[in-house]
């Protein structure tokens, strides 16, 4: 009896250092994951004489559950998207790497390359998710564009994602609204393309919905209703923008309540 009283304290003792070292590994290998997964971003945005990119990514945790890229496609397009897996922490984390793997911009074959519209970008990775069938009811929110660079013709589509926003030369904002529903639940889910031709002093606007609060108070009669600090600094360059953004999530993100919040700005120079 008093043998196993001295092991049972033992293995009280032992116990709280033993879940520290753990707690630790732990965390080490989230800051690992981490750092993998930002090397998947974009090292460098297509910047140039008409257009100023600029993103914000913040990630709730080590990992997120959001990702984008923003991709020249060739001397006239640029390809661009912002997706969110539903959910938080590692499992999240680990579909975003799928997205990333799954989406297909184009297509080359020998010598010749086909760049693929919106619409089918969606519904190709619709289909990829919906035969994967992940298991933990793992779906995904995405919004892609295809930018003409010469013209500034955009066309876009949708899946269950925060509808993009658009701010005009007079700061005027709208939302490009397209039918589109959650990837990966239907195999003949419907989504629209819709497109914009964009002008000089325009500023489109991508989140993830963890940024959607900080954005967006809803509709009004005139289009989309935009938060009174956020609509303060839409009028600021790309660049401004995105800072300004990050030191107001700042000073009212609630530590309790985070999110997984990215933002892309494409502002076309005046």
């Amino acid at each position: 009896m008093i043998n196993t009283a001295k092991k049972t304290k033992n293995r009280v003792t032992h116990r709280p250092g033993e879940q520290d070292n753990y707690a630790r590994q732990l965390e080490t290998q989230l800051k690992m994951a981490g750092a993998i997964q930002r090397d998947f971003l974009p090292r460098s945005l297509p910047d140039s004489d008409k257009l100023n990119w600029s993103v914000t990514f913040m990630p709730a945790d080590w990992v997120s559950g959001d990702i984008y890229d923003i991709t020249r496609l060739d001397e006239e397009h640029i390809g661009f998207y912002l997706a969110d897996a539903v959910g938080h922490s590692m499992p999240a984390a680990l579909l975003t790497m799928f997205l990333k793997q799954a989406i297909q911009m184009r297509q080359t074959t020998g010598s010749e390359y086909e760049i693929f519209t919106p619409l089918e970008v969606i519904n190709n990775l619709n289909l990829k998710m919906y035969a994967q069938q992940l298991s933990g009811c793992q779906f995904a929110t995405c919004c892609y564009c295809l930018l003409n660079t010469k013209t500034l013709h955009l066309d876009y589509c949708r899946a269950g994602h925060p509808y993009p926003i658009l701010i005009d030369k007079q700061n005027n904002p709208s939302q490009l609204q397209t039918r589109g529903a959650l990837l990966g639940v239907f195999d003949n889910a419907q989504f629209d393309q819709g497109s914009v031709q964009l002008q000089s002093g325009d500023k489109l606007i991508l989140y993830s919905d963890g940024a959607e609060s900080f954005i967006e108070t809803g509709q009004s009669s005139d289009g989309v209703k935009l938060q009174k600090d956020f609509s303060g600094i839409t009028a600021l360059p790309a660049i401004q923008l995105t800072s300004e953004f990050e030191r107001l999530i700042g000073l009212s993100r609630d530590t309790a309540e985070r999110d997984d919040i990215t933002m892309i700005v494409l502002e076309i120079q005046q």
